[in-house]
């Protein structure tokens, strides 16, 4: 597993504050949907279909990310939503709970230019509600595969607290992966 230095650890925080502030200031809309439906519609079917597909959230973040990362010493990665480099076969994973078939939401990463070290630096996992340990074992298990060995992961809430986007920061320290809040108010 790839340790990341103090620099690298202050910069993929506040790309990733920078980003959660600004889906929260200019696409707070997203969050706060309020979609008349017809009256036979119960209130749990009207309170689901009025939240979009978190994929809509996730391209957001993602731009903003994406913007965020410019000028920094992370500017020559890309980033992606639901990126399979190899098409057809999925990716397979290493966890604490076996092999699993995954497919990150987001992906911050070199696409083919293998001279990028490390060629996976950041990979999120999201929700609209709340992220569970099957979650929080898939990023591990991207930090800690060597097939992937990314530098970091993210697990992020964007509607489970209505004051604030919930996510933490996953990364190893040399001895154990350190998890860390970067909870951001709504």
């Amino acid at each position: 597993m790839t340790q990341p230095s103090t620099s690298q650890i202050e910069t993929i925080t506040e790309i990733i504050k920078r980003s959660i502030d600004q889906l929260v200031v200019n696409d707070s809309d997203i969050f706060n949907i309020d979609i008349e439906m017809p009256q036979q519609i119960s209130d749990d079917a009207r309170h689901l279909n009025r939240e979009l597909h978190e994929t809509t959230i996730n391209h957001r973040f993602a731009v903003y990310i994406e913007n965020n990362i410019q000028e920094t010493e992370f500017d020559m990665y890309n980033v992606d939503i639901e990126y399979n480099r190899y098409f057809g076969n999925l990716k397979s994973l290493n966890t604490v709970e076996g092999q699993l078939s995954v497919r990150p939401d987001i992906l911050v990463h070199s696409r083919i230019n293998d001279q990028i070290e490390p060629q996976h630096l950041l990979v999120v996992e999201a929700k609209k509600d709340l992220i569970s340990q099957h979650d929080i074992n898939k990023i591990e298990g991207f930090i800690s595969d060597p097939n992937y060995n990314y530098l970091f992961g993210l697990t992020i809430s964007y509607c489970r607290s209505e004051a604030s986007v919930l996510a933490e920061l996953h990364y190893f320290n040399g001895e154990q992966i350190i998890t860390t809040n970067i909870n951001r108010p709504k």
